[in-house]
């Protein structure tokens, strides 16, 4: 009996080990291999493995799932363009099985939940301000943006595709009106500026993203740009130092996208593609010292990664070469470079906690993290701060100490504790942060933030952008006696001194 029960227990552990290579060399393919710990066995079995075998092209799982439905036949088209859900499998009913065993057994029950992590205490010299937009019961705030030139801060609601503008007198005007919900602000030149208007919110393969110019010197509004694969991010660089400023975009797509360069600001020239779908943040900075502007991006959707195109010169720019990667429920969702430990050397500062799929439970692996550069495109992991949701995370010196700070929100989780969906970090040296709260915080769901100085008094304020994503959000807020929900909260900063 010994020696059968033996033979049982090497067999199932071969079966597991055919599971586990099936799954590196399938799931590797496409993205970082996901580890089984990282999400229940509940959720692997009735949501993430049917859509892989959807996606793999079994036609049970994308029935099931019902792939198509509630899509348009051009929507469709693209999808069945890009290969989204293949009409024969890639791989055998048996070795997807053992996929599927593999999971099932090494999956835990529960996920853990957070570390260990210090309370955040009392914010001061904050002032909250909230501001309400008329008419608007249930904000979704879709931007908030901070125009330190004119000490001005846009607004856009995704409701009405509304854009507005809070004038350092606190009055508010209404600007034209954006095709779809408004998410990006960039500034171009002087009294020049840029909206991004994605197009879809919620994923969509359709191309409806559209780029406006506002040029207040001739008070003009007009489109420059249209037919994006939902575009979020963009700046204008002089990445080739010829005096004349490119235009880099990020669209973020959905099964499909990329970064897209036009030389010299010209939009109607054929642009420079790179990376591929996620596209969701860019930075230019000399990260190899080679005196070149290189491009560092965030891409998401999946493959989850933050990579580095170095500039080569004359317009050409290297392969990809991947600096971070992550498993594709790690919800990446924003990054900034920044020297964080004064060494000279731009450190990765990362928000992982877009919970927006299919696996929505709470990860105590979601937060806040800083990598730290070592030099030859060498980033490690130097502060992780756990947070369920957190969705962004700014670098600003809020306490003019000469250091930089961290200013965070969280949007995608329930927390226990709501007045902590915004925390402010401030540096206290050698990579450790003091986190802090204001109780005002818990007034919204805050899925849009942006700093700076908004009221032209030298110090560096805050604005938060409520976003109700459903009925029961709303619903929550009022249940806890919150009758007036501020569209946006404005959190003014009155010369920061220590406590």
């Amino acid at each position: 009996m010994g020696f059968l029960l033996c033979l049982a227990a090497k067999a199932q552990d071969e079966a597991l080990l055919k599971g586990r290579v099936l799954a590196e060399s399938y799931c590797g393919a496409c993205h970082a291999y996901p580890s089984p710990s990282l999400l229940p066995k509940a959720i692997w079995k009735q949501q993430v493995l049917p859509l892989m075998a959807a996606m793999m092209g079994f036609k049970a799982a994308q029935d099931s799932l019902g792939v198509y439905e509630n899509k348009s036949a051009a929507e469709i088209a693209i999808s069945k363009k890009f290969g989204v859900y293949p009409s024969t499998s890639m791989i055998t009913t048996e070795d997807f099985q053992a996929i599927m065993d593999f999971y099932g057994a090494e999956a835990p029950k529960e996920l853990a939940f957070q570390q260990a992590k210090e309370s955040p205490q009392p914010l001061h010299n904050f002032i909250a301000k909230k501001l309400f937009i008329e008419g608007i019961q249930s904000p979704k705030t879709s931007l908030v943006a901070i125009n330190e030139e004119r000490s001005e801060l846009f607004i856009a609601d995704a409701t009405s595709n509304q854009i507005y503008v809070k004038v350092q007198s606190d009055e508010l005007y209404t600007l034209p009106q954006a095709a779809t919900p408004a998410i990006n602000f960039i500034k171009k030149a002087v009294n020049v500026y840029n909206f991004i208007s994605i197009g879809s919110i919620a994923p969509s393969d359709l191309s409806q993203g559209v780029l406006y110019e506002m040029d207040l010197n001739y008070d003009s509004w007009t489109q420059v740009l249209d037919q994006l694969p939902r575009p979020v991010f963009a700046i204008w660089e002089d990445i080739e130092k010829d005096g004349k400023p490119d235009f880099l975009l990020c669209n973020y797509g959905h099964h499909g996208g990329n970064i897209t360069i036009y030389p010299d600001g010209n939009l109607s020239s054929k642009p420079i593609q790179l990376g591929g779908v996620g596209a969701r943040k860019l930075e230019v900075a000399d990260l190899n010292h080679d005196g070149k502007l290189d491009i560092v991006a965030l891409f998401c959707q999946g493959n989850e990664r933050i990579s580095v195109f170095y500039n080569q010169g004359n317009g050409e720019f290297a392969a990809e070469k991947i600096l971070l990667r992550f498993s594709p429920v790690m919800g990446s969702s924003y990054f900034e470079l920044q020297d964080l430990n004064d060494d000279g050397e731009l450190d990765l500062l990362v928000s992982n906690g877009d919970n927006w799929d299919y696996s929505s439970v709470p990860k105590p692996y979601h937060g806040y993290r800083i990598y730290e550069n070592k030099g030859n495109g060498n980033f490690e992991e130097a502060w992780f701060y756990p947070q369920y949701g957190a969705v962004k995370v700014m670098a600003l010196d809020f306490d003019e100490d000469g250091d930089l700070d961290l200013a965070t929100i969280a949007f995608y989780d329930e927390l226990e504790y709501p007045e902590q969906q915004f925390i402010l970090f401030e540096n206290t040296g050698n990579m450790t942060f003091k986190p802090k709260y204001i109780p005002e915080a818990a007034l919204g769901k805050w899925m849009t933030m942006d700093v700076g100085d908004l009221d032209a008094d030298g110090d560096m304020d805050i604005v938060l952008g409520s976003y109700l994503h459903t009925t029961l959000e709303y619903t929550k807020l009022v249940i806890q006696g919150i009758n007036e929900l501020p569209n946006v909260l404005i959190l003014e900063n009155g010369k920061y001194q220590k406590k």
